[in-house]
């Protein structure tokens, strides 16, 4: 075989797989603001450095939260194609990075999630990173789940699926809500999964330098 057309096959294939590890930014509409700002113009970038990966999440024991903490750590961990990002749970909330709890009282059935149209059965709530490792002397990210009332275990136990994942992409860096109905981290989410334009964000996130780090 020529040697020209070797070596030429070898750069073609080295370009192919630059290209494959890029972060796609290939239009507006493919991804969203994950940076918070402050103003006038500061954008404060939070992401979790390679020397602090894998995250690690301690989940009450009670209920379904481990299996919904490890159902969002797969869920994200999933939409990194080189590993930019991991999770691992952890069985002391002395040893984590993100404390996930329910809200006060007694945790709702651990039951099969509700087949039906999304309703708003629960909500969920992220302390920033930004306030946690810049603005305070925090060491913990807190996620924070709360059922609602009126509706059924079932429902509840569905709509905590698709909250958890919300969170927990808030807990990665993803600081703003989407502006589509289309994805995960849209505002009171109905989707069970992130989007590709969730996995777009995430990976632009990781490959933009960090603002803010954890301790």
């Amino acid at each position: 075989m020529n040697r020209n057309r070797v070596v030429l096959g070898l750069l073609g294939l080295l370009a192919a797989c630059d290209t494959a590890q890029a972060p796609l930014r290939t239009c507006a509409r493919c991804s969203y603001d994950f940076a918070d700002t402050v103003p006038p113009t500061t954008a404060l970038v939070f992401s979790w450095p390679e020397n602090r990966l894998p995250v690690r999440f301690y989940a009450d024991p009670r209920g379904a939260l481990p299996s919904l903490v490890t159902l969002a750590i797969g869920a994200w961990q999933g939409q990194f194609l080189y590993g930019e990002w991991s999770g691992v749970p952890v069985p002391d909330s002395t040893m984590a990075d993100v404390v996930v709890l329910w809200a006060g009282g007694v945790p709702p059935p651990d039951v099969p999630p509700d087949q039906g149209p999304p309703v708003d059965a629960c909500a969920g709530e992220t302390s920033d990173p930004v306030a946690v490792f810049r603005d305070s002397a925090g060491t913990h990210v807190h996620i924070v789940l709360t059922p609602r009332g009126g509706f059924s275990d079932a429902q509840v136990a569905a709509c905590l699926r698709r909250v958890v994942i919300h969170e927990f992409g808030h807990a990665l860096g993803l600081l703003r809500e989407s502006d589509s109905t289309g994805d995960i981290m849209y505002e009171g989410p109905t989707v069970t999964a992130p989007s590709e334009r969730d996995r777009n964000t995430a990976e632009i996130l990781y490959h933009t330098p960090a603002t803010v780090a954890p301790r």
